[in-house]
């Protein structure tokens, strides 16, 4: 089997950003696992050989991708450069849109998630119709990849009562902080009443009891909560199934306990571009990364 190498994909200033991969480059070095940093600039403007001469010569490496996230044309392109040089990227593109687009992986999750409605477009009076479906809200509004949440109440949360000239706001401030990065088109998802643990965000919301877990080659591998707040995860192997049911061999899921008993799949995000949370060992995913492959 090839050699597994990491390719940490970041903009030039990511320093003033905390991505915590200089935590995850230690942790690699600890382990006695090659890490490799790429610049995303050049993939993003369609020069990836340009951003592989970072690399070392090619030497049948197998290349697990940890960066910011790229749309699939992006991703495609970098794993077809990485190909160009007789060597791999683990996660291949399929598998990378699997589980970064939400009407990808979302029919595959059933009542393991919220219902959800999505349009292909950026149209708004479309995305109201189709929401009618989940019946009245609470709603949740983002696009295929990510949401606002920062913007909690402006952008995100879709209140009870809401009519289509408040919907309409929303999904327009949506468009407005997403901008460029705006993927493919709305995802509107019935809102769902989430446990709640002592404290406050800074968005004025109560800190809900969600966990972050990672799956490799269909095992959950580690997990951790969200956010840094004291919360175990009981029973973390009634989320294995997810394992089977997303096909890529490297993807997260968020879930949350729910304020009436029982749990919900926030969403699935590729495990390339997804952020370890803080109480999450680095060490433990790679292990079981690195115990894979012999």
């Amino acid at each position: 089997m090839s050699e597994l190498s990491v390719m940490f994909g970041r903009p030039p200033r990511a320093s003033a950003v905390d991505d915590r991969f200089e935590l995850e480059e230690a942790a690699l070095e600890e382990l006695g696992i090659e890490s490799y940093p790429v610049p995303l600039d050049p993939i993003v403007l369609g020069d990836v050989e340009r951003a592989l001469r970072r690399l070392p010569r090619p030497d049948g490496r197998a290349w697990l991708y940890r960066g910011w996230m790229l749309r699939e044309e992006e991703y495609a392109a970098l794993h077809e450069a990485v190909a160009d040089r007789g060597e791999e990227l683990v996660v291949d593109p399929e598998s990378f849109a699997e589980a970064t687009y939400a009407p990808r992986y979302l029919p595959r999750l059933g009542d393991r998630t919220a219902p959800a409605r999505w349009t292909e477009d950026e149209d708004v009076a479309a995305a109201w119709e189709l929401a009618q479906e989940l019946g009245p809200p609470p709603w949740i509004v983002k696009d295929w990849v990510k949401s606002a949440k920062e913007d909690w109440f402006g952008a995100c949360l879709v209140p009870a009562g809401a009519d289509f000239r408040a919907f309409s706001a929303i999904c327009e401030r949506l468009l407005d902080l997403r901008g460029d990065a705006f993927e493919t088109g709305f995802v509107i998802k019935k809102h769902l009443e989430l446990a709640t643990l002592p404290g406050w965000t800074a968005d004025r919301r109560r800190v809900t009891d969600e966990h972050r877990l990672v799956f490799w080659e269909g095992d959950l591998v580690a997990h951790a909560p969200y956010l840094d707040v004291d919360s175990a995860l009981d029973d973390p192997g009634r989320f294995a199934p997810l394992g089977r049911l997303v096909e890529s061999p490297f993807f997260t899921a968020d879930v949350a306990r729910l304020a009436a008993g029982g749990w919900t799949v926030i969403e699935i995000n590729d495990g390339g571009s997804s952020t370890f949370p803080e109480q999450l060992d680095p060490r433990d995913v790679y292990r079981a990364i690195a115990a894979s492959r012999g």
